[in-house]
């Protein structure tokens, strides 16, 4: 109590002069009406700075959970959508085929090794076979190498055992697409005649001289020609219209299997 008042008593010179001059200001805004109004004006801008500041203090603490809000609905709106996709992409490869294509899903898929293989959701019971092309709306995947029941695996163009025939848009000359490992997006023509017709940009298609591919399947683009001198032949470097990351949905080919043919060539061999 001592100190309290001790704290008064030094104090008081202070204390009086805010009790008077709150008596001042209050006889001053009390009698003088614009003095009032302009006071309460500028009390209105102070206090109406103060709250936008608080507001904006709590807008910044609050951006954390505001941004994780945002996250989830984004991941939701991101799942809805590749589900329309998904059936969209389902319906787009089902309204193009006749009957003749069997339509699977990759359900596992490489690209970074030496040799890559590809699985997809459908087999024997689905009536796929071993050497059926699987293709998608962009061009040729690969062939099926080895069925299951009810899976299979697909020998994909980036597995150094591929080899599929194929030609220049246009000509009847045929080589052989095969890939050597490295680069995912590049394969090569080999076996080209050396008389072939053939320009950088010029397209490259399946030459349908096989049961696994019908004719003028999409394949690549020739980025680069060279002359092998010594086996008088041309080899192609080629920039493949499918990018074999991105493969959800592809065709099989079912039509036309007839395995005469093959096994013929096993005959010879």
């Amino acid at each position: 109590m001592r100190s309290l008042l001790d704290f008064i008593v030094k104090y008081s010179y202070v204390f009086l002069f805010i009790l008077l001059e709150s008596v001042s200001l209050a006889l001053l805004f009390g009698s003088n009406e614009r003095q009032r109004m302009a006071f309460m004006t500028s009390a209105g801008r102070f206090s109406g700075s103060i709250l936008e500041w608080r507001s904006d203090v709590k807008s910044y603490f609050g951006l954390r959970r505001e941004n994780e809000k945002l996250a989830y609905e984004n991941a939701m709106l991101r799942s809805r959508l590749n589900t329309v996709l998904d059936n969209i992409e389902v319906e787009s490869l089902f309204s193009r085929i006749e009957g003749d294509y069997a339509v699977a899903r990759v359900i596992d898929n490489s690209v970074r090794k030496d040799d890559n293989y590809i699985t997809i959701n459908k087999g024997r019971a689905d009536g796929i076979e071993r050497g059926m092309g699987v293709f998608d709306s962009r061009g040729v995947i690969g062939v099926v190498m080895l069925p299951g029941k009810k899976y299979s695996i697909v020998l994909p163009v980036l597995n150094g055992r591929s080899s599929i025939s194929c030609k220049i848009s246009g000509s009847n000359s045929f080589g052989f697409l095969e890939w050597y490992g490295g680069n995912p997006y590049m394969a090569y023509i080999v076996d080209m005649p050396f008389h072939t017709d053939v320009n950088p940009g010029d397209t490259v298609v399946t030459s349908g001289f096989s049961s696994a591919f019908p004719e003028n399947i999409p394949v690549g683009i020739v980025e680069s020609v060279e002359e092998e001198q010594l086996n008088y032949m041309l080899r192609l470097t080629v920039s493949l219209f499918v990018d074999m990351s991105d493969i959800r949905w592809v065709y099989v080919n079912t039509h036309g299997q007839d395995p005469e043919p093959e096994e013929l060539k096993e005959e010879l061999q």
